[in-house]
């Protein structure tokens, strides 16, 4: 097995705390000012109500996002990024960059057709 170096490393790292398909798009809506669960629940098409809140769990857990319960009737719950979320946005920007640069040229995505369940794959 390959010895991983340092780069490597830091970078299973960043994935670890932001990677997957929630994460950095729940970063950029609560840094536009989306701070409330179901405000992101409406503007984060595609995410259900049990992904979401296993997301934000996860990112509160990771120390990126801080969650404020307010003593209220009923009662309020809002997200806001911590210092180590904010230092993350350069990413999360970059990110949002390079694929708004690749849906302009209209780079299109191969999608590799998955083989019939219940049969098998050929050994070649």
């Amino acid at each position: 097995m390959a010895k991983q170096n340092n780069d490597t490393q830091a970078l299973e790292y960043c994935m670890d705390m932001i990677g997957g398909k929630w994460k950095p798009v729940i970063m950029y809506h609560i840094s536009k000012g989306t701070n409330r669960f179901n405000k992101l629940f409406v503007e984060i098409e595609g995410i259900n109500r049990q992904m979401l809140s296993k997301q934000l769990k996860s990112l509160e857990r990771s120390g990126i996002l801080d969650r404020t319960l307010f003593g209220e009737i009923p009662p309020r719950v809002e997200y806001t990024l911590t210092p180590l979320g904010k230092s993350l946005l350069p990413v999360v920007k970059a990110m949002t960059t390079w694929g708004q640069k690749q849906m302009e040229e209209k780079v299109v995505v191969p999608v590799i057709p998955e083989a019939p369940k219940n049969q098998q794959l050929p050994l070649f």
